[in-house]
Formats: structure tokens, sequence, C-alpha cells
């Protein structure tokens, strides 16, 4: 399956930018309050409704073993933008926390079952996290072996057959086309 598409790429270009920018405010605060889960009833909203997307990204990046600068940028971005900015770096760096956390203690397969489970409930919410989690694949420019099978995996979990995974990063690759 290809994942190296043009418009994977634009994407993760995106992704890039967007998570090396700072918060408008930088406080240590965001990240106490999210701890003890003391968000606004929006920021909560948000987390809930993005949370399975950014996880699956997070699997993606840790699908190596290691989590470069890079694919820390491109998830915070990948978040940024589908919060449409409500998440302040303290809340999303809490997020990234807790990912870590459960993936140490279940296991990468247990937390890609659960969330495939949530996803595979929504098949456009499902397409949507295997075309993110391509994009950060690429965040580090390198897709690991580990990678490689990881999206090829998480398409099979999401429901996403190998023929339709292919047609989406096909219909990517065309749309870049018709807008280069």
């Amino acid at each position: 399956m290809k994942i190296r598409t043009a418009t994977i790429l634009r994407l993760r270009d995106a992704m890039l930018e967007s998570g090396r920018r700072p918060s408008s405010v930088v406080s240590p605060a965001y990240e106490t309050l999210a701890r003890a889960g003391l968000l606004s009833a929006e920021e909560s909203s948000a987390l809930t409704r993005i949370e399975p997307l950014a996880e699956t990204m997070f699997l993606m990046v840790a699908a190596d073993g290691k989590i470069a600068d890079e694919e820390h940028d491109a998830l915070r971005g990948a978040i940024r933008g589908l919060a449409d900015n409500l998440l302040r770096t303290g809340t999303i760096n809490v997020m990234l926390e807790n990912f870590e956390r459960r993936l140490a203690e279940h296991g990468r397969n247990q937390r890609l079952h659960e969330i495939a489970e949530e996803l595979s409930e929504h098949p456009a919410d499902a397409e949507s996290a295997f075309t993110l989690a391509a994009a950060v694949a690429l965040a580090d420019d390198e897709v690991a072996d580990e990678e490689e099978k990881f999206i090829n995996q998480l398409a099979e979990w999401l429901g996403i057959s190998g023929e339709r995974a292919g047609e989406i990063l096909d219909q990517l690759e065309a749309d870049r086309k018709r807008n280069a």
C-alpha cells in the first residue's frame, strides 16, 4: 500500500507548522487543569471528539519504538487542527502523556482494538484516523517498516479493506494533482 502521497506530505507539513507554534498563553496551569480534568465544557467536548483520532496518530508514531521531535510537532499540530485550536499546548501535552501511559500499560494491540471498536461505528471517522495516521507516519520523512506494517494493520482493524485503503490514498494523490 502506498503511503507517501503528495497530499499526505502537504498535510504533514501543515501539522508540523501548527505543532511548532506555541499556544498564545504558555502556562503550566493548563497541564495542571488538564490532569485534574478541569477543562471548560468546550475543551472537554473537543477532547472527547478528537481523542480516538489523536491516539491513533500517537500509536502510529510510536510504532517504531521511538517518537522523533518532528513527530511530536506533527501530533500537536494535528490535534490543534482537529480541535479547531481550542486545546492549549499544556492540555495537548497531557493528552500525549496519557497516550504514552496507556500504551505502556495495555500495549499497542489492546489500545488499537479499543480505538478501532469505537471508530468502526463511524466509518468516516475511521477513514479520517487512517488518513491522519498515514500523514504523521511521514512526519520524520521516513516510514519505518514497523510503521508500514502498522498502517496496514490499522486499516484492517478499522474495518477498511486493503482495496478501500488504497482508494483513499489514490484519491488523495488525485486531489493533489487537481490542486497542483
